[in-house]
């Protein structure tokens, strides 16, 4: 007797893979483009690499927001 395992289907992609496909759709699919943005005011923009920004990039951010109204 011969099992098969059901493919599992992905109903939905995250957050951050969908933030991600954004980016890529924004720069033309251009994996540089999205590495080189400078739209920091982008709520995309901490995301842009498909995970989690780290502390010290999060921290930039608030400076760069606290600084300027």
């Amino acid at each position: 007797m011969v099992r098969q395992m059901a493919k599992r289907i992905k109903l939905y992609e995250t957050p951050i893979k969908a933030i991600r496909k954004k980016c890529l759709e924004c720069s033309y699919d251009q994996v540089k483009e999205v590495r080189l943005c400078e739209v920091v005011s982008c709520a995309c923009w901490p995301y842009r690499f498909g995970r989690r920004p780290d502390k010290a990039t999060l921290d930039t951010l608030k400076e760069y927001y606290g600084e300027k109204p």
